[in-house]
């Protein structure tokens, strides 16, 4: 496959006509119709050739017939060689295939076209020169012109010709072959557009392809070689930002570029694919399968060990999809915006390589995924050694992406696969080199083969022996790796092309030989292009260099930047260690040529090779670790951005993860550890000490949202910090780390967090600290930690167990040692454990803790009246305003929360020991606004609940522009409280819009991050919101309020499904707000209903008020089952009654029920009004004229409703039962009906 190929262009010329022209196949050309005559007429081509260091055209003229012509529309000519290959492209090896490609997508995407204007032509004496136009511009998608066949427009920015009176400047243009990065999307058509610098072409899926023309398909492919009549050219879809994917396979670089190690390659595809068939199918069939789960969106993970063939057999997936017409290939690890493939109106496939590596980069992915949504099909393949906490992570935010359980990972290729994989790939190398040696001088071939080689210890057969490798059946060979050398070991052995005598003792296993084996022919590369550049050419400098140039990372904005950067990190060799500059500025240059990859610096490929090469560099020199993990430092081994260095961080981690499971982990037989074992343990010395460094790295970058790249790196290099963390030997390294780590973490940070805390845990409980009193210390500080981000990671219930025995320890402490220290301490816990009570639901319980904090504070900072001991006073009163609030204390808990505003306000002077940031004082003081703007609404000051909650989000919005990472939860929480507040003063679209904005801006991304964290705060802003729909639309009755109605019911609903996807903890803990949201779905259905206008059927109108009535049911039933002390508790149990009353007259229940459940209403809001005079009176007021009605007039049998009609005329028989709709809780909203009757 290629690009666009100079030497491919062609100019022709026949019947005084003159164009440009563009070999797809050696004997075939693609041109524009009206540039040649009809059909079998000959056609005048010559070729634009390399001369002499340039490009010139080429003397010599052969003559091609027109096989396929376009009848006016669409314009496109095929012209078929009368000889076979006539301008020898083939005469290099077989020529490469065109990549023909379908324009998709709204953004406009690069172009470039070669062709042989007029302007171009120039007249030397008698001779007449032509010389080529390279036009440069951009394909704009939504400009086309409006005729029978689709036309490109190419907007140039390298020049235009002026203007001209007769024939265009451009004209001779036509013909010529548009491309766009690979791929060939159009020929130019027409050569004087309407607009100035513009080209016209045609598309090439006009021609090609399943809305191409049968004979153009049938042409292209006969000269390809196909011979299947119905077969349909593939065209690739390319758009906008099309880098981002990378083809299932990639071209071989030319001979002389390419190694062995390339053909041992997945990307390249020189190995047909064999074996897997069984799973080849079952992804086809995910990836086919239609699902409105995630609105077309799914996510699978394929896990196997090391060399099993996944990522080959994800490459063989994106290559079959494509050809079934998808947007298909693997993702550019260098990449994080996928805004454009996102957007596509495409069928597409996503494979995500090394996805345990790059954690960050699938989090954007499938956060932007579910963020645009789409109706067209998204499958993302990701690809891992194993799952472990990051799929978790994606599982858990995720849900409905995901499969309900994981595939089994890859096992070992079966052993009947294993001789069609050999066989396969013995045919592909053979056919190589004797292509690649068909084309050398025997001598040349002979001289390739040093003198002082030796018979490699893998048995190989002969020449005259048929293809077949034995022992297949060994378990090594359950790797793919292993069976392709063993297959490239065979070919080379065949064609006297054996490796270099230093292939180690004969007691290494068979796999460690094979590997060593492929090393040895990369070493013999490496050395024949240094001694090419005079440049020393020792193996065992040159495999060093390789191998740091694998773990390392250089980057910088220019190519002499990243130069300087490679030789800086190339210093870590012990032999450059010295040596002058040049000479490690050379050997930078020298490794860019050598390997392909992303970077300046780049890996060896594959990468089971570079682990086993890094091993033994790392092995042999052990220093070489810490000085790539030294991020606290300034020698060579670290790059100097931070994220330059959490890639490189990545990279060893990666080498640390490949080297616990390898086999080559194992002692080789020898008795002594071997190399893998001995790097392991030098890579894991240099992780414990660096470990603070690198928690400290991670948090610089994972939290900087202001670069997506960045934060991506920095979520990746968490999770990779996290599984390596997670093992018992780094209990250690936990408990030295735990203190880096803030109380509160940025999200992408709170799984690594909650790991470190747990381990620490788990070290002190050991008895690890230094001595009894301090590891009590220590224990009590980490199960205070562990507590808090296990609350913020929604495990309520473990937080709550937790926090009570950091109390408990906490308590012990300060009886063995009573000291200010251990009764603040004590202080901060108990008030830590009230805040747990909260969330579980336990309001006394937190209301009594919450008050022994206070009571353990309040002499503290009496007596020491510093900042640390405000802050923890602060914190304690609005978790006692909290408490106190839901148990029905308001004036309490109005109390409480104006004291920690008050006290934030004459807040101390700061001392140097005080540890609080000046944005952690901001954000305490917009904490305390905001619970206080809670307390002043629910006392009935709404105005100033208003300012309050206004001035907290003023506070938190410029606290997020500082540390987005930071504060998403807050503010969210800050805007529905604002919300709110807007509608308590009836100001309807302020509360929809904060309301919103609170959804849209973050709870909706925070329920996808931490599903369970944040779903008891999610449900109760979408039911906020529901709301405010609600009060918009009875305030505006004039104003069509069915679309505000409508609202109210979606947001409302979503809520209540919020309820039931809760943990059994978490929905007991927020039965009242589940509650609330049943009894608003009540009123939202019986405002929808009123509002449907007298045309309604009776059985419609029925319907809309017994789903009313089974939700105030359902309310009235959880009300039922809560302590309904407090006077809010007990109005809005009230409502809900008033409500079923209502529902009652909807259905037309017996008159004697209706009033009976309104005097049961009347009575509830009577108590109600004489405990808080003039609270509930307005409700009072309204059901005691609604009783006054019906006793009047009797309750109508919904005399606004028509009659229903029955066209047939027939009775519903005696024995029919009535349906009755059933609550959301089965038998249990049956259980409440029979109750509540």
């Amino acid at each position: 496959m290629t690009g666009l190929d100079a030497e491919r262009l062609v100019s022709l010329t026949t019947d005084g006509r003159r164009g440009s022209g563009y070999l797809l196949t050696p004997e075939l050309i693609l041109t524009a119709g009206h540039c040649v005559g009809p059909g079998g007429s000959a056609v005048t081509a010559r070729a634009y050739t390399r001369h002499e260091g340039s490009y010139d055209l080429s003397r010599e003229r052969h003559t091609f017939r027109v096989a396929v012509r376009g009848d006016g529309e669409p314009d496109y000519a095929l012209l078929e060689s009368t000889a076979d290959d006539p301008f020898r492209t083939a005469r290099d090896g077989p020529a490469g295939e065109v990549r023909l490609g379908r324009l998709t997508g709204e953004g406009a995407v690069a172009a470039q076209a070669l062709g042989f204007p007029k302007s171009g032509v120039e007249q030397a004496g008698t001779r007449q020169l032509l010389n080529p136009e390279d036009v440069r511009g951009r394909v704009l998608p939504l400009t086309g012109s409006r005729r029978e066949v689709r036309r490109l427009n190419l907007q140039i920015r390298t020049g235009t010709s002026p203007l001209a009176r007769g024939a265009s400047l451009w004209s001779g243009m036509s013909g010529a072959a548009l491309f766009s990065g690979d791929h060939l999307i159009g020929v130019i058509t027409e050569d004087r557009a309407t607009i100035e610098g513009r080209l016209i072409a045609l598309p090439v899926s006009a021609v090609f392809g399943d809305d191409g023309q049968a004979e153009a398909n049938a042409c292209l492919l006969a000269a390809r070689g196909g011979t299947a009549p119905e077969e349909r050219v593939t065209l690739d879809p390319v758009w906008a930002d099309g880098e981002i994917l990378k083809p299932a396979y990639s071209p071989l670089p030319p001979r002389d570029q390419w190694s062995e190690a390339d053909l041992l390659e997945s990307r390249h595809g020189v190995v047909p694919f064999r074996g897997r068939a069984q799973q080849l199918r079952a992804l086809i069939d995910w990836c086919e399968h239609e699902d409105d789960r995630g609105g077309g969106q799914r996510i699978r993970l394929l896990t196997g060990g090391s060399t099993v063939g996944k990522t080959r057999l994800a490459r063989e997936l994106c290559r079959t999809m494509a050809a079934k017409g998808w947007v298909a290939g693997v993702v550019d690890p260098l990449h994080v915006d996928f805004s454009g493939v996102c957007a596509l109106p495409e069928k597409r496939l996503l494979v995500i390589d090394d996805a345990d590596s790059h954690a960050g980069q699938l989090h954007v992915l499938l956060a932007a995924a579910t963020e645009r949504g789409g109706r067209h099909p998204l499958r993302v393949l990701a690809v891992a050694h194993h799952g472990g906490p990051w799929w978790d992570a994606v599982r858990r935010r995720y849900e409905a992406l995901v499969d309900a359980e994981d595939p089994a990972p890859l096992a070992p290729l079966p052993e009947a696969d294993r001789e069609d994989v050999y066989r396969a790939a013995y045919t592909a190398f053979r056919g190589w080199y004797e292509e690649s040696d068909s084309k050398t001088d025997a001598a040349v071939r002979a001289a390739a083969v040093p003198e002082d080689e030796s018979a490699t210890e893998i048995t190989a057969p002969s020449q005259t022996d048929a293809p077949g490798a034995p022992g297949l059946e060994e378990p090594d060979f359950g790797s793919y790796l292993l069976i392709l050398i063993q297959a490239l070991v065979d070919a080379r052995t065949l064609l006297h092309k054996t490796h270099s005598a230093s292939a180690g003792p004969p007691t290494r296993s068979r796999a460690n030989a094979l590997l060593d084996y492929a090393l040895d022919v990369e070493r013999q590369r490496w050395q024949a292009s240094a001694e090419r550049q005079r440049l020393p050419h020792d193996q065992v400098l040159l495999e060093r260099i390789v191998a740091v140039s694998s773990l390392a990372v250089a980057d910088g904005e220019t190519d002499g930047e990243r130069e300087t950067e490679a030789a800086r990190r190339l210093r870590l060799v012990p032999d450059l260690a010295d040596e002058p500059e040049w000479l490690t500025r050379a050997f930078a240059r020298w490794q860019h040529e050598m390997l392909a990859g992303e970077g300046y610096l780049r890996s060896l490929q594959p990468l089971r090779l570079a682990e086993r090469l890094g091993a033994k560099v790392i092995a042999a020199f052990p220093d070489i670790a810490p000085r790539l993990l030294d991020v606290g430092g300034d020698g060579p081994g670290i790059p100097q951005a931070a994220t330059d260095q959490a890639r490189q961080i990545l990279n060893v981690l990666h080498v640390l993860q490949l080297t616990a499971g390898s086999d080559g982990c194992l002692t080789d037989g020898t008795g002594e550890p071997s190399a893998q074992q001995r790097a392991r343990e030098a890579l894991d010395a240099a992780l414990r000490d660096h470990a603070r460094p690198l928690v400290r790295l991670v948090k610089r970058v994972a939290a900087a949202d202001q670069d997506q790249f960045a934060s991506a790196i920095g979520t990746s290099l968490a999770c990779a910090l996290n599984s390596t963390l997670r093992k018992e030997s780094a209990q250690e390294v936990a408990a030295q780390v735990l203190g880096e780590l803030d109380l509160a973490c940025p999200d992408v940070l709170l799984e690594l967090a909650t790991a470190v805390a747990e381990h620490a845990v788990q070290h002190y409980r050991r008895g690890g600290g230094a001595s009894a009193q301090d590891n009590r210390e220590e224990l009590a500080r980490a199960l205070q930690r562990w507590s808090l981000y296990l609350a913020s990671s929604g495990l309520r219930i473990q937080a709550h167990e937790v926090a009570g025995q950091a109390v408990d320890m906490y308590h012990a402490l300060h009886q063995l040692s009573p000291s200010e220290e251990h009764e603040f301490a004590l202080a901060e816990a108990l008030k830590d454990l009230a805040d747990r009570l909260v969330d579980v639901g336990r309001f006394e319980d937190a209301d009594l803790c919450a008050r022994d904090s206070i009571r353990r504070l309040e002499p503290l900072f009496q007596r020491n009246p510093s900042r640390g001991n405000a802050f923890g006073l602060v914190k304690s009163l609005c978790t006692l305003a909290t408490a106190a609030h839901r148990i029905g204390r308001q004036r309490e808990a109005l109390q409480a929360a104006t004291e920690a505003c008050d006290l934030m306000e004459r807040l101390p002077q700061a001392q140097e020991s005080d540890e609080h940031g000046p944005d952690e004082i901001q954000g305490m003081r917009a904490f305390a606004l905001r619970g206080l703007a809670w307390q002043l609404g629910a006392s009935g000051r709404v105005d100033d609940a208003v300012a309050r909650a206004s001035k907290s989000v003023e506070i938190y919005e410029a606290l997020r522009e500082r540390c987005p990472g930071l504060w998403k939860r807050d503010i969210a929480e800050a805007l529905s409280i604002l919300g709110v507040q807007h509608a308590a003063r009836q100001e309807w679209d302020e509360s929809v819009d904060r309301h919103t904005e609170a959804l849209t801006r973050h709870y909706d991304a925070l329920e996808r991050e931490y599903r369970e964290a944040v779903r008891p705060q999610h449900a109760l802003a979408l039911g906020r919101l529901a709301e405010a729909h609600l009060g918009r639309a009875r305030a505006r009755p004039e104003k069509s309020p069915q679309e505000d109605l409508r609202k109210a019911l979606e947001h409302v609903e979503q809520a209540l499904e919020q309820y039931e996807g809760m943990r059994k903890e978490d929905r007991w803990a927020n039965r009242v707000h589940e509650a609330w949201t049943s009894c608003l779905e009540a009123e939202i259905l019986l405002a929808l209903d009123a509002t449907g206008g007298p045309q309604r059927a009776v059985p419609a109108v029925r319907q809309t008020c017994g789903r009313a009535e089974a939700a105030a049911r359902r309310a009235l039933t959880l009300y039922d089952e809560l302590d309904v002390r407090a006077w809010r508790l007990r109005y809005n149990r009230a409502r809900a009654q008033a409500v079923l009353a209502q529902s009652y007259g909807g259905r037309g229940r017996p008159r004697a029920k209706v009033l009976r459940a309104h005097e049961q209403a009347r009575y509830a809001f009577a108590r109600l009004d004489a405990e808080e005079p003039g609270r509930a009176e307005a409700e009072l007021h309204a059901i005691e004229d609604t009783i006054e009605r019906l006793r009047q007039a009797g309750p109508p049998a919904q005399a606004r409703a028509k009659k229903a009609v029955n066209p047939q005329g027939k009775r519903r028989k005696r024995h029919q039962p009535k349906p009755r709709l059933r609550g959301r809780q089965g038998s249990q909203g049956a259980a409440g009906r029979r109750r509540h009757r």
